[in-house]
């Protein structure tokens, strides 16, 4: 993959622009027939925030921004590009790419690298378990899954304390200060026969930190967010293990009769949170029997008229299931539905489904988060366009 990205073509593309690149920044680099030599130091007068070409040039290249593999090999360059005069475009590999599309493919990136992150995570499980005599089950005494087997956290015979592996972020990063080995670190715990938990250390006392930094701050965590999701993924399935272990004498069967007198005897799934007072008022038909549980609701103001604003709840996700619905046999089987605002929900997702929506959500998340800086540009623009305006009427 070239550093330097292609010239436009007249198809409008800049393949091949390799070799003429190179030509480009040879000719734009001759020696000058100026006696001092100060036109071949003059910083580019049409692009002088970014382009790194100096002296008289038609073409105009900015910094290269790489990405190396292993092999030494190039996997991915970027540059802002101004081929004689045409519009500034950003040479992302080898194609031309707009600011719209660039802040798209940095999205997708920040995804992938998440991806990257997650395989190399598997890629420790899968060789740590692949260790002569470490299995999961067999590094504790207890058999706990997650637990590392540390000898000390097991020598009292009365108290075994069980530690998952700790993850951190931002291991020998600058941002990470004093913590060497990381912040905003987490594992898995448990004490003895308890329920499980996650114990989080979120760290602290950070150096001031450069645009750079910053940068890395904000990868790290993503990264190291898709890794906390991981974990609770992994804690969300201890705990449903623990609940089917206790299902049968959590007293979740009961019975009820329904609209037309018949007597049913229903066993709640270990999940379900519903009370179910209601349904045993003689009123319900089967239909109407739902199992539910809802997970944390969010608010956020809108308004259908100026300064008339409302709490609006938003992305209120559930799992249910209705065993004798006879709007559609999804709702027959455990799903997931999603009031994305006040009584406006999705359909009855199954895993694959939710999955999407949730990626669909995360890509405008991210959208937003895009957002954040060109609002916080615009504000220093305006205030500064705001600022000489004022001046000006005062003189």
């Amino acid at each position: 993959m070239s550093t330097a990205v292609s010239t436009t073509t007249d198809s409008g593309s800049t393949e091949g622009f390799t070799a003429m690149a190179s030509q480009s920044v040879g000719a734009s680099s001759m020696p000058s027939n100026s006696a001092n030599g100060e036109d071949d130091r003059r910083l580019c007068t049409i692009h002088p925030s970014w382009c790194t070409e100096t002296g008289v040039h038609d073409d105009h290249f900015g910094a290269t921004h790489v990405v190396m593999g292993n092999d030494g090999r190039e996997l991915l360059d970027a540059r802002l590009l101004d081929l004689s005069g045409s519009d500034p475009v950003i040479g992302l590999g080898e194609t031309d790419t707009c600011a719209a599309e660039a802040r798209v493919k940095a999205m997708e990136l920040r995804k992938f690298a998440d991806a990257l992150e997650t395989l190399a995570d598997k890629m420790d499980v899968s060789t740590s378990g692949e260790q002569p005599g470490n299995p999961d089950t067999a590094s504790c005494p207890d058999g706990v899954s997650f637990c590392t087997g540390d000898p000390a956290d097991h020598e009292d015979p009365n108290e075994h304390i069980h530690h998952g592996p700790f993850t951190a972020m931002g291991a020998h990063r600058p941002y990470a200060g004093r913590h060497g080995e990381g912040i905003l670190a987490f594992h898995l715990s448990q004490v003895n026969h308890e329920a499980p938990g996650l114990d989080f250390a979120a760290g602290g006392d950070w150096p001031t930190l450069s645009l750079g930094e910053v940068d890395e701050l904000v990868n790290d965590m993503s990264a190291h967010l898709a890794k906390l999701r991981a974990a609770r993924t992994q804690l969300a399935g201890l705990v449903a293990g623990r609940s089917s272990e206790t299902a049968a004498g959590s007293g979740r069967t009961w019975t009820y009769d329904d609209i037309y007198g018949v007597r049913h005897t229903i066993t709640c799934p270990s999940w379900c949170t519903t009370d179910h007072a209601e349904d045993m008022d003689g009123t319900r038909h089967p239909a109407d029997v739902h199992h539910q549980l809802y997970s944390a609701v969010a608010y956020a103001e809108y308004s259908e008229g100026y300064e008339d604003y409302k709490s609006w709840q938003l992305l209120c996700a559930h799992l249910a299931v209705s065993p004798d619905s006879t709007v559609s046999p999804a709702y027959r089987v455990p799903h997931v539905l999603v009031e994305v605002a006040a009584d406006m929900y999705t359909r009855p997702m199954d895993p694959d489904q939710l999955a999407e929506f949730t990626e669909t959500v995360a890509g405008q998340l991210e959208e937003l988060r895009a957002m954040h800086p060109r609002l916080t540009a615009a504000r220093a623009e305006w205030a500064a366009r705001t600022h000489t305006t004022t001046s000006a009427e005062a003189a």
